[in-house]
């Protein structure tokens, strides 16, 4: 059915758009870069945080996205609204919004002083009347079917609340490389009739959507105590550990950051070229702060990252004892977690050696690799090892349609930092 979809896609400007697919976080246009989508609280911009935040709380999302070149083009945008499974709605959009589902992009800068010219776009999403998942989607001249880019959210209610209890994987065979998330859901006088059937749990590792688990039920139901029990024995609710992300300073070119080994600049462009990277598989593990797969946009010299970092032609080497016999590609935030053509490492030839590269913005960066093998779920512990030891950071949704509801409500929601370091 997907594919019959997909091939009724609407493709304009060289994009394709499924007008009905699952809605992911996904850039359509090449042009379009640097897309970051973090909560604004006044002043305090937490771009490490997901895109998840309170209903009843003041702080709002934002959205900030380059476009290569120098000429300011229309954009608007709109919300739709989604059910757990992020399949759309019946809301209407006068049940979710006080206005009219329709906005502009109106916030922008060119960039200054940068060998690649590009216009930087930023929007707050309007504050939202009803719980769930939303996508946000940015479109061309108020054509919705030109659609640049998505990006999911999560707005939640406090009706239940969730107790987590991660520690390592109780399967043995996993107790040194895998995190297990159990945990329990108190719904008190909250009115849930068969919560087996009414409420869907969400569980996530570092933001991603990808990797996620939606299919847990509980283990115990305790109707007395109005709990929902969520621990398991047969790795229903495992996460690999995997291992503290990779990470380059690029926030100078002038100077070699962390894990840079040179840099190259002319009044054309600028290049740098990460440090060698091997295979951290079966290796001592080695503990350090990282940003959980993100990046952050910063510029040294000017401090005004957001319209005065430059991009730099960004070169990635791999070098292994082994074949992976697969595709290698670099993985993290700065690829929206996806696999994509532009990602994937090429094998020099007669060597065990791997080399790619990425236009990046100024920033600094956290990167893995994963290899794909057909028929076989992409893996990152092949390359990156997995660990219980790894700092990782696991969020909760819980999600509730009571008899008679239309939508899927989200009625609790929970974040742990497992294994903190910071």
């Amino acid at each position: 059915m997907r594919i019959l979809l997909f091939l009724f896609s609407i493709c304009l400007s060289g994009k394709i758009y499924a007008q009905n697919q699952d809605f992911q976080d996904h850039v359509y246009d090449e042009n379009i870069r640097t897309v970051l989508f973090y909560p604004v609280d006044g002043e305090t911009h937490n771009v490490l945080a997901f895109p998840v935040i309170y209903l009843q709380k003041t702080e709002v999302l934002q959205l900030d996205f380059d476009e290569l070149g120098d000429q300011y083009k229309n954009y608007n945008y709109k919300l739709i609204h989604c059910n757990h499974d992020w399949k759309q709605s019946i809301l209407n959009d006068f049940e979710f919004l006080e206005d009219f589902n329709e906005y502009s992009i109106t916030n922008y800068e060119i960039s200054l002083n940068t060998r690649n010219s590009y216009v930087h776009y930023t929007l707050q999403v309007p504050k939202t009347k009803v719980s769930g998942n939303y996508v946000l989607k940015v479109y061309r001249n108020m054509n919705p079917n030109d659609v640049v880019l998505t990006r999911r959210f999560v707005v939640f209610d406090t009706k239940v609340s969730i107790q987590p209890d991660i520690k390592f994987s109780l399967d043995p065979a996993w107790r040194f490389a895998g995190q297990q998330v159990d945990f329990t859901i108190n719904y008190g006088d909250y009115q849930i009739y068969n919560p087996k059937e009414m409420v869907k749990v969400v569980v996530r590792q570092n933001g991603r959507w990808d990797n996620a688990l939606y299919t847990l039920q509980p283990m115990f139901l305790k109707d007395q105590e109005r709990i929902l029990d969520y621990h398991f024995f047969n790795n229903e609710n495992m996460f690999p550990g995997l291992n503290e992300y990779r990470g380059f300073d690029l926030r100078s070119i002038r100077f070699r950051g962390q894990n840079v080994a040179n840099v190259q600049f002319d009044n054309q462009k600028a290049e740098a070229f990460v440090i060698p990277d091997q295979s951290r598989n079966k290796r001592t593990m080695s503990q350090w702060i990282d940003l959980n797969g993100r990046f952050v946009i910063e510029n040294y010299e000017t401090q005004r990252g957001y319209v005065e970092a430059d991009y730099v032609e960004t070169h990635f080497s791999l070098e292994l004892e082994d074949d992976p016999d697969g595709d290698v590609y670099i993985f993290g935030l700065l690829t929206d977690w996806e696999i994509r053509p532009e990602n994937m490492m090429k094998k020099v030839d007669g060597k065990l050696q791997w080399k790619g590269k990425l236009k990046l913005k100024q920033g600094f960066y956290n990167y893995s690799y994963v290899v794909v093998k057909p028929h076989i779920k992409p893996t990152e512990t092949l390359l990156e090892g997995s660990y219980s030891q790894t700092e990782n950071m696991y969020d909760i949704l819980v999600y509730f349609r009571p008899v008679g509801g239309r939508y899927d409500q989200v009625v609790g929601y929970s974040k742990v930092d497992y294994n903190k370091m910071r």
